[in-house]
């Protein structure tokens, strides 16, 4: 490689290989970057513009010229949010509210769904509409409502706007968590800005962990398992119906290792720089029902979905009837924000009727007929609950309405227990992997902490070798084509 590669490796934005961070141009950026933040981060201001500066440099790096986007983003709603913040005239405040996320919904919806608004009128009108050659910037779903969060809750004077323009960027642009979330809300991130920074032994020790998790979740376990479900995915009617469980079953892993994986790195590249962000995941598939599913999955996407859908449309206000209404018509909103596509809405839609189910069932049924706790029952629970959250993943993976049906239908109608042996035999490492990860995820917390407390007392060479074999093993056992955050695509 020359230098003339080298220098368009670290600094040119390339299309096919949008920088992770995952990517070891990231890991030589982001110690760069942090070589010079310990230096400056005692100062606010050096601080800021650092930070700011390096975030826009990380999104150009993932989405190129689409930084613009983001930048009027921030800009609009900077000054939109500081005139209702001044205004004392209510019609005022509520146009400028209207205005700022029409604009921001509006910009979603040119880049994420007009083809599938053309694809749609395409087959209600009997007319035919070419689809677009629209590029998806990478995060604009999760900055779009982590800004329309922000206006709200000033409209609502349930906090400040920034004190100046430089906060409210470093807030929408700070990188990690930008292109795939958590969406961070500013009531819970703009006080940080505000305090002295004091980085301690703790956040260290805590984000080196956070790191550590992540890599194994993502670069490992996800990545490897995605080679076997891109194989199945790719040609459902080629492998047996046990063979598509498996696969089932490794994607239901990836899609959780794959988003948790990101949200850890996110969480700990922050707490290296002394921001903390919240959780986004609390293992969600020890859930024993539905709605515990959902507050453990994607939490920072469930609680906005529950303050600026849910509860305006009415909440649970105007009685059961309504209130089920506006839960289906929230998860109906989450599941077509995933994806530009009707199978989207679909899997939305049916997480949302077994919310109101399982809320008419704990109302009505469960009051009068309630199970005695033990362990045959959660089983029960868990399984149903696993199955049916895992069942759906396919949804998200299939190509078509047609595969994900005949995906599953595969699984139905030809399944066998006697390609468990050879499966094993023959797909020793994805077991292996499948294993792995579902029994790091059904840890006990306390046995997860006693590993943290273990790995937080190693001196600073046993951590750099533990970091050295993850690495090495994910150069092993990755394929020729680095897999993506799933998220990156919503």
């Amino acid at each position: 490689m020359n230098w003339s590669e080298i220098f368009k490796t670290l600094f040119v934005y390339n299309p096919s290989e949008p920088m992770l961070f995952t990517s070891g141009v990231f890991l030589i950026w982001y110690c760069l970057f942090l070589l010079v933040y310990s230096w400056i981060y005692n100062v606010k201001i050096y601080r800021t513009l650092w930070v700011i500066l390096f975030s826009f440099f990380f999104y150009y790096k993932s989405s190129g010229g689409y930084l613009v986007i983001l930048c009027f983003s921030i800009l609009l709603d900077y000054y939109v949010a500081r005139w209702i913040y001044q205004s004392s005239n209510p019609s005022k405040q509520k146009f400028l509210l209207i205005l700022s996320i029409t604009c921001n919904l509006l910009l979603l919806g040119y880049f994420k769904y007009t083809n599938l608004i053309l694809s749609t009128l395409s087959r209600i009108v009997s007319l035919k509409f070419e689809t677009l050659d629209i590029f998806l910037p990478i995060g604009i779903s999760f900055y779009t409502f982590q800004t329309i969060s922000y206006i709200v809750d000033v409209y609502k004077k349930e906090i400040k706007p920034t004190e100046n323009l430089l906060d409210y960027t470093f807030y929408m642009s700070f990188f990690p968590h930008l292109v795939a979330g958590p969406i961070v809300r500013a009531r819970d991130f703009l006080p940080q800005l505000y305090q002295k920074l004091i980085i301690t032994n703790e956040y260290v020790q805590e984000g080196l962990w956070m790191i550590l998790k992540g890599f194994i979740k993502k670069a490992i376990i996800a990545d490897y398992v995605a080679q076997y479900n891109d194989l199945v995915f790719g040609g459902v009617k080629n492998y047996s119906g046990f063979e598509n469980l498996m696969g089932l079953y490794g994607y239901a892993l990836q899609i959780y290792c794959d988003f948790s994986g990101y949200s850890d790195m996110a969480i700990g590249f922050a707490l290296l720089m002394g921001y903390r962000l919240l959780p986004n995941f609390n293992s969600p598939y020890v859930s024993l029902n539905i709605t515990e599913f959902w507050r453990r999955w994607h939490i920072s996407l469930s609680h906005w979905l529950r303050d600026y859908v849910y509860i305006p449309q009415g909440g649970n206000q105007k009685g059961l009837f309504w209130q089920n209404v506006f839960l289906l018509n929230t998860m109906l909103i989450g599941g077509l924000w995933h994806g530009a596509d009707w199978k989207f809405v679909l899997w939305g839609g049916i997480h949302g009727l077994a919310l109101v189910l399982h809320k008419l069932y704990q109302n009505f049924i469960g009051k009068t007929y309630k199970l005695k706790e033990n362990i045959f029952v959660d089983l029960v629970s868990w399984l149903i609950t696993f199955h049916f959250v895992a069942f759906l993943w396919v949804y998200f993976r299939a190509s078509s309405f047609y595969e994900a049906n005949l995906f599953i239908i595969h699984i139905v109608t030809n399944f066998d227990c006697a390609y468990f042996i050879p499966f094993l035999q023959a797909r020793y490492l994805f077991c292996l992997m499948l294993s792995l990860g579902f029994t790091i995820h059904f840890m006990p917390n306390s046995f997860k902490n006693q590993l943290f407390g273990y790995f937080s007392k190693m001196p600073f060479w046993g951590k750099t070798v533990i970091f050295v074999i993850v690495i090495q093993t994910m150069i092993q056992l990755r394929s020729e084509t680095i897999q993506p955050f799933i998220y990156f695509q919503f």
